[in-house]
């Protein structure tokens, strides 16, 4: 977790969270340049193998690759765009069957996006608009405080993205359950007598109570009433 602490301007410890709306301007940048670049492929499936396009396409999938901000997601979208550029060398028959499998990931990689975003940053949702785009005055935040002296680079709002990703808690084990097993607050068969939903707000208050005074914590309390059986 470092990196992830800082003090505020009372002395008390104050943990770094995403900024939902700085998220929610950067995905939609992303997704609007997938969406554009998606589009690129359907003028080479039927056309004759250009080199220069050969190249281009080899690098699209390596910026997907290195620069999509959704990493659970990226790989595989990367994969299927490879294998279309495969078929498009050698001018296969299976290129339009390809180029769909590409729009099919695209559209996965999108949502899950989303879905990254919502369970997590459930604020994110309110910078948007009913149509999911991003509210005026976020944006024109956005470029006061980042693109005042111009705008940035596709690497540069990559980095920025996913560096508010790091700050998310959890994200590989949303429900802790490794956390818990420490705690001792699972039994042998896996299973949280008090229930997942019950623990983990215990454990959340404790950690919002972590910059007092130290005292003896709720969740060590159940932890050991739950050893003693």
């Amino acid at each position: 977790m470092q990196g992830l602490y800082g003090r505020n301007h009372k002395g008390v410890i104050a943990i770094a969270k995403p900024d939902p709306a700085l998220i929610a301007v950067l995905i939609n940048r992303e997704h609007s340049r997938l969406s554009s670049q998606v589009k690129t492929l359907e003028k080479v499936l039927h056309a004759p193998f250009s080199d220069k396009e050969h190249q281009r396409l080899v690098q699209l999938a390596a910026n997907w690759r290195s620069l999509l901000a959704f990493d659970d997601g990226a790989p595989k979208l990367a994969d299927a765009l490879e294998v279309f550029i495969a078929a498009y060398r050698q001018q296969s028959p299976d290129q339009e069957k390809l180029h769909d499998e590409v729009v099919f990931q695209a559209g996965v990689y999108r949502m899950g996006h989303w879905a990254l975003v919502k369970h997590f940053i459930p604020g994110v949702t309110d910078c948007l608009d009913n149509f999911g785009s991003v509210l005026p005055k976020h944006r024109d935040a956005f470029k006061r405080r980042y693109e005042a002296e111009g705008n940035l680079s596709v690497e540069a709002q990559s980095q920025l993205l996913k560096a508010q990703y790091a700050l998310i808690p959890n994200r590989r084990d949303p429900y802790r359950h490794e956390e818990l097993k420490r705690r001792g607050l699972v039994t042998a068969d896996g299973i949280v007598p008090m229930g997942v939903k019950e623990t983990l707000a215990l454990i959340e208050r404790e950690e919002a109570l972590a910059a007092q005074p130290a005292k003896r914590g709720v969740v060590a309390w159940v932890a050991d009433r739950f050893r003693r059986g």
